[in-house]
């Protein structure tokens, strides 16, 4: 009798759950107002500048309508963090893993409370580090000077802004990131490294991508830059309903060791042959510790290259996330479809072992941009492939 109870709950839960698909992928709610707005979304979406990053409402509505108040959601490729803080934000716990120390850091920024005075403190301790650690630059000696992707790292930057950037560097690289407040701090200072307004220590770059820079070779100071970063931060965003998260720094195929009984993995994972995360984001992952010969390798260990490579490696995938989930628990994916490879099509076959299948819906992106740059990769569809556990 108990059996055939759950079963019949099974059944009618996936049927809710498809129907709930199918009217998502047939409304696309995030193309509505006031969702399809540029700047939709909490302040803190936009801690840190980030090529790649999943849109906030897209994040935002598969919270609300895929999972309840209190459950647990882990996004186990979290980038910097937008589907795990919208969870945070709608009071559910959410979670974050990510192998890039620049994600990891944003997303710790994100999802965990920082202290307000042990922010300041900290701050202050930045400051006198670079008071009496300056790295000198002279002009038979800068560091860097033979490195970077659209231009040398020391063009950006007046020859003193860019010695108190490597000094701050080596401030974060000496102590690593440990506590959300030098997370929230180290957030501030990636965001504020290149752009073309007044906050960028740069000369005139890009905010996502950092283009070849251009202009004057202006003084700005680094500690001041990132304290009105985050005095501007605090101003922002409602945090009545934000739960707070976890932010996990390392390979997803060890998170059965770290995190279990999750109700809902969503995630948006690297799209077959898109563009690559590392070059557009280059800038910001030197200052989190890459080094040229690391660029050069790709990082081999990230899921990016190695979905490039063989699809197959999502068998792995599937596997781990069953074990993290509970009985009947969910997985979302949002992928993207090129002309080379239906993800969506082959990571369903990947996923029953493990999985039902319960919905696969395509929305065409091949005329959109991405804040005013046109998508760089040979996406020609985005995907959403709904899955429910065995």
């Amino acid at each position: 009798m108990t059996t055939v109870i759950t079963k019949q709950k099974t059944s009618s839960d996936i049927q809710k759950y498809r129907d709930k698909a199918e009217r998502f992928m047939t409304t696309l709610p995030y193309r509505e107002k006031p969702y399809s707005g540029r700047n939709w979304g909490h302040a803190w979406h936009s801690l840190c500048s980030y090529h790649g990053k999943l849109k906030p409402a897209i994040a935002h509505l598969l919270i609300k309508e895929f999972t309840e108040e209190g459950q647990t959601v882990l996004d186990p490729m979290s980038g910097v963090g937008t589907i795990p803080f919208e969870a945070c934000l709608q009071n559910r716990i959410g979670i974050g893993n990510d192998l890039s120390e620049m994600a990891y850091a944003v997303t710790k920024a994100k999802l965990e409370n920082s202290n307000n005075g042990k922010v300041e403190k900290i701050l202050t301790e930045l400051k006198d580090y670079i008071d009496k650690n300056v790295i000198e630059c002279n002009a038979n000696d800068v560091p860097y000077s033979d490195f970077g992707l659209n231009g040398k790292v020391p063009e950006y930057y007046d020859s003193k802004t860019y010695s108190e950037i490597l000094t701050a560097r080596r401030f974060f690289l000496d102590r690593e990131i440990t506590c959300p407040e030098e997370a929230f701090i180290f957030s501030c200072f990636l965001h504020v490294l290149h752009g073309n307004r007044p906050y960028a220590l740069s000369r005139n770059s890009h905010p996502l991508t950092p283009y070849a820079p251009s202009g004057e070779f202006i003084y700005k100071n680094v500690v001041s830059h990132i304290k009105n970063k985050i005095e501007l931060s605090y101003k922002k965003g409602e945090w009545n309903s934000f739960r707070e998260g976890q932010a996990i720094f390392g390979d997803l195929f060890d998170l059965p060791e770290k995190v279990s009984n999750v109700d809902a993995i969503i995630t948006s994972p690297p799209f077959f042959d898109s563009i690559r995360f590392y070059s557009s984001n280059w800038l910001r992952l030197w200052l989190s510790g890459w080094e040229p010969k690391d660029f050069k390798k790709c990082r081999n260990a990230f899921f990016r290259r190695e979905t490039k490579k063989r699809l197959n490696i999502y068998t792995e995938f599937f596997n781990i996330c069953s074990n993290l989930l509970k009985d009947n628990g969910k997985v979302i994916l949002h992928l993207g479809k090129s002309k080379k490879c239906d993800m969506a099509t082959e990571l369903a076959k990947l996923a029953t072992n493990n999985f039902k299948v319960v919905y696969v819906g395509d929305e065409d992106v091949e005329s959109l941009e991405k804040h005013g740059i046109a998508d760089k990769g040979s996406t020609t569809a985005h995907q959403f492939l709904f899955l429910i556990k065995k």
